[in-house]
């Protein structure tokens, strides 16, 4: 009895907490440096979400870099843990074209967009593929840079079976965090 009513204490200090939600209808791209497998090179991509319910959005990016092009699209589950911080659990359809064989797959990924201070965001994130009869796990963390009310600069590092660098641009379509 008293683990129900601690819990149901704490559920209920921190529902006003999850009135809040990070924005999911954004466009971005850039630079890219893609380490993967026999391929060290470079060059871009474009990637972008949108909101399609309360905690459902719409995932998709395209990476090209020397000769290997890759396809993701998605859906994401996305819900607030607290006013500044997001849970967010995808999968994926996943296409690679390397340059003299191509294959489909799937992907997994599970993160957290986290809002530490008014102009800064940080993405810590656990990405799974698997094409080419091959499974790849890395580690990735992303973040925003606020440089107007629309606009970010975008930064990534990701290491493991996919090692990646970026750079870039966001805009996006809506505030940052918004009330629900």
């Amino acid at each position: 009895m008293k683990t129900t009513g601690k819990a149901l204490t704490v559920a209920a200090l921190l529902l006003p907490l999850s009135a809040f939600a990070h924005n999911y209808t954004y466009i971005e791209g850039g630079y890219l440096n893609r380490d993967y497998g026999p391929q060290d090179d470079s060059g871009f991509r474009i990637a972008g979400s949108g909101s399609i319910a309360d905690n459902f959005a719409l995932i998709g990016e395209y990476s090209d870099v020397g000769d290997l092009d890759q396809v993701t699209a998605g859906v994401l589950f996305h819900t607030p843990l607290n006013n500044a911080i997001d849970l967010n659990l995808g999968a994926t359809f996943e296409h690679v074209d390397a340059g003299v064989a191509d294959d489909s797959g799937y992907g997994l990924r599970a993160g957290l967009r986290w809002q530490p201070m008014p102009k800064l965001e940080m993405n810590p994130e656990i990405r799974y593929v698997d094409v080419f009869d091959s499974s790849d796990t890395s580690l990735r963390l992303a973040g925003l840079y606020a440089i107007s009310p629309e606009v970010d600069i975008q930064a990534a590092l990701q290491g493991g079976d996919d090692d990646r660098v970026e750079v870039g641009l966001r805009y996006n379509f809506g505030p940052r965090i918004t009330g629900k």
